[in-house]
């Protein structure tokens, strides 16, 4: 083998078991010959020339002995480095599924701070005394989504009559709804679960106002309607929300859209709903 110092090195040492070999065949070839010298002993070898091959023997027996122990401490330590291999990989393992734990907990903790965090918007949107003011954006986008049909119709967030009163909200159709659909945008109330449904005279019998704002202030658009008493919208609710009732052609998509109004105005428009709590 012919190279750099670093290379023989490095030779050397991965080339052990085929130097032994080398080696055993030379020490075979020598141990053959002495057996022949010996039977010979009689003849041309001389007592010299047996001391000298003997010493030979004796040489490369002891370098195969030095080589046995080079390559049984290299076993040992290929051994040592398979042990400690698998335990690092353990180790990896075990920090996996740490990592994974630490993530689960992560993300159940963001969806707890995101489920507050929603909590506490709708809490800050929340009224007390059946007056509501909603306030929709990006109007444009969600009119093509309803039209689309990706996202039909909204909701709002929920609001109350009174602090121990009905939980009720809006929902709106941009691009209509029943007999508005496709030509009127249109606007429901919906009676929902609230916590003090049993201390509250049912069914729900408050008359409602909705409100369309004109941000130029001229001329708001204004429906109401006093609940239909044997409707199961305004029974006590037996699911999260009753079915929505209210105003399926409240304003032509003509006028909403139109430029002689400001209904819309910055991809805004402003929805009010009024509940009688004092009949």
């Amino acid at each position: 083998f012919q190279g750099s110092k670093e290379k023989i090195k490095e030779h050397e040492k991965a080339a052990v078991g085929a130097h032994m070999l080398l080696l055993l065949q030379h020490v075979k070839q020598l141990k053959a010959s002495l057996c022949g010298a010996a039977k010979a002993a009689g003849g041309t070898v001389l007592p010299s020339e047996l001391n000298e091959n003997e010493n030979k023997l004796h040489v490369f027996e002891n370098i195969v002995a030095v080589l046995n122990k080079e390559v049984e401490s290299s076993n040992l330590e290929i051994m040592a480095f398979r042990r400690q291999s698998e335990l690092d990989q353990n180790m990896i393992r075990s920090l996996e599924l740490k990592i994974a734990d630490l993530h689960r907990c992560l993300t159940q903790k963001d969806a707890g701070l995101s489920s507050l965090h929603k909590s506490l918007v709708s809490s800050e949107q929340a009224s007390y005394d059946g007056v509501f003011l909603w306030k929709i954006t990006e109007v444009g986008r969600k009119l093509q989504d309803s039209v689309t049909g990706r996202a039909v119709g909204l909701y709002s967030p929920a609001f109350y009559t009174a602090r121990y009163g009905y939980k009720v909200r809006l929902r709106v159709y941009l691009n209509g709804d029943g007999t508005g659909k496709g030509t009127h945008m249109s606007l429901f109330f919906v009676v929902m679960k609230g916590d003090y449904d049993a201390l509250l005279p049912w069914p729900f019998k408050h008359k409602v106002t909705f409100m369309l704002l004109d941000q130029n202030n001229r001329e708001h658009i204004i429906d109401a309607f006093r609940p239909d008493l044997t409707s199961a919208s305004f029974q006590r609710p037996v699911n999260d929300m009753n079915v929505a009732s209210g105003c399926p052609m409240f304003l032509p998509l003509s006028k909403l859209q139109s430029p002689k109004y400001a209904y819309v105005k910055e991809d805004t428009l402003f929805v009010k709903c009024i509940i009688e709590t004092n009949q």
